[in-house]
Order: structure tokens, then C-alpha cells, then sequence
């Protein structure tokens, strides 16, 4: 599930703190099939995660989400993740990401506005994240335009093949 730049993510938060590492997100040096990631995933920090997350969740994090390694979060959009909105994230995670068609929202102020258990609205659309709860809203940051044309299209190779094919028709 890829969050849609045009439309409003409505779900229930997973709240973490700073500095989630992607040896949690992604613990592929244990468990090397998608099917055993996505029994593992971010159980490091949430032992419950895995067990309990479902399709249409949204994850939110304090700063520097995905440090680490090069290893890619694809796992949180295969166990159903809606939005991902942080803080901030790391600069290698953030590109790994966008390669993947995977957007990582920034909107400082998010870890201050909700509980895990509540429910958030990320209108990407409109720049910024609700609370319905208690009326509090955060701006999200926008993306510049290539990088919303490299999401829309699917990632950076499927952005990378659409040039080619009309560079060659």
C-alpha cells in the first residue's frame, strides 16, 4: 500500500520516538523473505507491531526515522502502513524511499499533536495533519516536483523506463 499524494490518509497511530533504526524496520540479516520480515518488523521497538498492525495504520516518529543502514522500509507499506509522517528522517533512508515510491512525510511538530491509539488525518493535498480528536493540525512539507513526479509514477526505475520509452518512440 503506497500512500497517494492526492488524496487524505484517515487512520489509527503507531507513535515511536527519535532515531528508529532500519535494523528494526527492516531485520533482513534474520529474516530474509518478505513473508518473515513482515512477521518481524519494527518488533524491536513495538514487540505487539506485527501482530497488531493493520492495512490503513499510519507510523509517526520523532526525528531522524530510518537511521542505520541503506536498508529499505518497504516492509511498513507491505503490512498495510498508509502514511509514514516523522519529524525528521535520515538523508540515506528519505532517498531509499523515494526510489521505492515509499513517501516519507516530514512535519515537524507531528510527535506533539497525537497518542498512539488515535486517529490522524494526513492531507498531503492540503499540506497538513489533523487531529480530529483534539483539533490540533501540523504542516506537512511539501515535496519538490520531481520527486511527486518519481512517486506518481511508481518509483525512480518506473520513472527511469517511462523516459526511456518516450525518449525512444
Amino acid at each position: 500500500m503506497a500512500f497517494d499524494l492526492a488524496s487524505v490518509a484517515r487512520g489509527r497511530v503507531w507513535k515511536f520516538g527519535d532515531s528508529v533504526e532500519t535494523d528494526a524496520i527492516n531485520p533482513y540479516y534474520k529474516y530474509p523473505t518478505m513473508a518473515e520480515l513482515k512477521q518481524h518488523t519494527m518488533e524491536a521497538y513495538r514487540p505487539e507491531f506485527p501482530r497488531e498492525v493493520k492495512a490503513g495504520d499510519i507510523l509517526i516518529a520523532g526525528r531522524n526515522f530510518g537511521c542505520g543502514s541503506s536498508r529499505p522500509g518497504v516492509v511498513l507499506m507491505e503490512v498495510g502502513i498508509a502514511a509514514i509522517v516523522v519529524e525528521s528522517v535520515s538523508r540515506l533512508f528519505f532517498r531509499n524511499s523515494i526510489a521505492r515510491a515509499m513517501p516519507i512525510l516530514q512535519a515537524p511538530g507531528i510527535t506533539g499533536i497525537c497518542e498512539d491509539g488515535e486517529t490522524l488525518e494526513v492531507d498531503y493535498p492540503n499540506g497538513v495533519v489533523r487531529n480530529p480528536a483534539n483539533g490540533k493540525t501540523v504542516t506537512l512539507r511539501a515535496f519538490p516536483p520531481l520527486i511527486e513526479q518519481i512517486l506518481e509514477c511508481g518509483g525512480l526505475p518506473e520513472l527511469a523506463f517511462q523516459r526511456y520509452q518516450r525518449e525512444n518512440a
